[in-house]
């Protein structure tokens, strides 16, 4: 009986072992600089798919910055039972530039608002914001065609 408390011990010691740190509830699985010709707007999105369940009370935010300022714009969901991915989206953004390195984070924060997991990326522009029609191409969600902007 005492050799199966003692292993029964030694197997709780050893699981706690391989614990690193805090626990990884989400990952960037995917997302970049969105160029929309139809309506003339650049945005960033990134996508965070849940690893695990994610506390309850709990929200996913990202950080986009803005191209040519030194600010960062905080877009955020309510974390929801049953949801493993969320796509966040900056607002219109101008000044993108091909070649331009811009910061995304995402961060799962508590109730509270402390953040309880992190992730970094950098996103480089393959294009210039100058490539976008200088006014939308279509018109209303319907996307009728404003032919004087072709």
């Amino acid at each position: 009986m005492r050799n199966i408390v003692v292993l029964t011990v030694c197997a709780m010691v050893c699981s706690a072992c391989g614990e690193s740190g805090p626990p990884e509830y989400l990952k960037i699985a995917g997302g970049g600089i969105q160029f929309n010709y139809r309506v003339s707007e650049a945005s960033m999105v990134v996508i965070a798919q849940q690893k695990q369940p994610l506390p309850e009370g709990s929200k996913v935010e990202a950080l986009f910055d803005i191209p040519g300022t030194n600010t960062r714009e905080a877009v955020s969901q309510p974390a929801m039972e049953g949801k493993l991915t969320y796509s966040l989206q900056s607002s219109k953004l101008f000044n993108i530039t091909k070649g331009g390195h811009y910061n995304v984070t995402i961060r799962l924060l508590d109730a509270k608002g402390l953040v309880l997991d992190r992730k970094d990326t950098v996103y480089v522009s393959d294009e210039d914001q100058s490539t976008l029609p200088t006014k939308p191409l279509v018109r209303g969600l319907e996307f009728t065609p404003q032919l004087q902007n072709l």
